[in-house]
């Protein structure tokens, strides 16, 4: 079965390979691994535009393999698609407990720490992301700088700056300085103070 079923999956014929799938996840639940009935399964749900089925299978599969990185991947494409930011989470940080090394889970995470108010992974996931160097430091910067000055860390002044200086026509970032400037002016008493001098 898992032979014919390999066969039909390899030649995209997915309609006749998901009965056999199904079957072969049914009778073996906790077969898991690179060669599971369940990445085949869902590889079929996913070309059958079988969204609600792939995305059922992909949380069974996932709770039960801890190293299923395609699985949680998948996941938190389809968490975002349907706004169910718990689940991005969720999936996020189980993909880089795997490989913290991968810039998309903490973009996920990030997104996901947003939306569900968790701001201390939201600052974690920015931070890490700054370390990996990615394409749109300034938008990371800000980010990591809106929710610095949510918790009240000075440090969201030097990250709004930062992001200025990538992009120093960035009207979010000039915004907040704006904010984070008016709401603690002594973070500048120091500086009309020493222009004063002669």
């Amino acid at each position: 079965m898992t032979r014919k079923a390999n066969d039909l999956v390899e030649e995209k014929q997915w309609a006749e390979a998901k009965p056999l799938l199904q079957k072969l996840v049914e009778a073996y639940p906790d077969d898991v691994g690179p060669d599971s009935a369940y990445r085949m399964l869902a590889a079929a749900h996913h070309a059958l535009g079988e969204t609600n089925l792939e995305r059922d299978l992909l949380q069974r599969f996932a709770a039960r393999d801890d190293e299923a990185q395609d699985a949680y991947g998948r996941l938190m494409e389809l968490g975002v698609a349907d706004k169910d930011w718990p689940s991005v989470e969720t999936n996020a940080l189980r993909y880089l407990a795997v490989n913290p090394l991968v810039p998309t889970a903490y973009r996920y995470l990030a997104q996901a720490s947003q939306q569900t108010q968790n701001t201390s992974h939201g600052i974690a996931a920015y931070r890490a992301l700054l370390e990996l160097d990615p394409p749109d430091l300034a938008e990371t910067h800000f980010r990591l700088a809106q929710l610095l000055h949510r918790v009240g860390d000075p440090a969201a002044r030097r990250h709004v700056l930062q992001a200025l200086e990538e992009a120093p026509r960035y009207p979010a970032a000039l915004q907040l300085l704006l904010q984070i400037n008016s709401e603690s002016p002594q973070a500048n008493a120091g500086e009309p103070a020493a222009s004063k001098k002669p």
